[in-house]
């Protein structure tokens, strides 16, 4: 669990801009890890990104499948 959360800190960007792909950035609007702020910024610095903000923390896959499995399939509907 310690080395998972140590490969949170750091500076990512190159890993995350090293592709276009068309990519759907999900962010729980109560998370404490992603900031609305960075992920703005990711989604705004990356072509072809969609943020979509739902209401749960973290784990947003856990907290609400149901939106999380609406977000996803709508996104892969429009690819």
């Amino acid at each position: 669990m310690n080395a998972s959360q140590q490969q949170l800190n750091g500076d990512h960007w190159n890993d995350w801009l090293a592709s276009e792909c068309p990519a759907l950035l999900v962010r729980g609007s109560c998370s404490t890890v992603l900031s609305a702020e960075h992920a703005e910024d990711m989604a705004a610095r990356r072509c072809h990104t969609r943020l979509v903000e739902l209401p749960a923390g973290h784990t947003v896959h856990e907290s609400v499948p149901d939106e999380f499995a609406a977000a996803v399939n709508e996104f892969l509907g429009s690819l």
